[in-house]
């Protein structure tokens, strides 16, 4: 006859065995997948993250959950299951005016909202927009050989450039547009300068190109100049 002891142990032996099995068939989650596909709007790279880009998630307190500086973005980020934001940007935030001798360089930066989920892989394709605009300037053939000194003179907010043909200065549409003014010298070293213009109707994102061109009519006595971006066109007489 079984004594009460080897009962016990074997009840024991039973309720053990069944929760290990209970353990066993436990569901297994899996954490969350981050895919980036991230650029820069209107710049090609070819490849699926951009180097000039840098990234931070947030989590949904606006606390910084990871981050990773240009460079060294990963194609695939693990999180935990929540709602975060991406936030995606050059690392230029607060010094693009000031690079490239003050003319200024393209600054980048947008966001996103995410859902993660358990098991889930969340893909994010990115063009990041620019938060500035460029101002360019292109004169006509043999210009600096009749003009033998040039520049032309930015005025934005609080910041004043000056830039020769072919140069790019960077500016914010927050600072409500820009006003131009082209000065040259001549050959018989003579300073002519046209009288200062305001254009106002700018855009982040956009190339505003200041295309001068010899005037049509002889008694102009200067130059004609064709302001030119993404979208629109606008003829301006400039004595010069």
């Amino acid at each position: 006859m079984m004594s009460m002891k080897k009962i016990l142990y074997t009840l024991l032996f039973v309720l053990v065995c069944s929760a290990c099995q209970n353990e066993v068939e436990l569901p297994q989650y899996e954490s969350p997948v981050l895919d980036l596909g991230i650029s820069r709007a209107g710049v090609s790279t070819g490849l699926p993250i951009d180097d000039d880009l840098a990234i931070k998630i947030l989590d949904d307190k606006g606390d910084v959950y990871i981050q990773y500086s240009a460079g060294r973005v990963p194609k695939k980020i693990v999180l935990s299951p929540g709602v975060f934001t991406a936030v995606v940007y050059t690392e230029n935030q607060t010094t693009w005016m000031n690079e490239n001798d003050g003319l200024g360089a393209p600054c980048y930066y947008g966001t996103a909202q995410l859902e993660m989920g358990f098991d889930q892989v969340v893909y994010l394709n990115m063009q990041v927009p620019m938060t500035n605009y460029a101002v360019t300037l292109t004169l006509p053939d043999l210009f600096e050989k009749l003009f033998y000194a040039h520049s032309l003179s930015l005025i934005s907010g609080t910041r004043s450039v000056s830039i020769k043909n072919g140069q790019k200065a960077y500016f914010s549409a927050a600072d409500g547009g820009f006003t131009y003014k082209l000065s040259a010298t001549n050959t018989d070293n003579k300073t002519n300068h046209s009288s200062p213009i305001t254009y106002k109707n700018v855009e982040n994102g956009k190339l505003y190109n200041m295309n001068y061109y010899y005037g049509t009519d002889a008694n102009s006595g200067g130059l004609d100049i064709e302001i030119t971006d993404d979208m629109e066109t606008e003829d301006t007489d400039v004595p010069l």
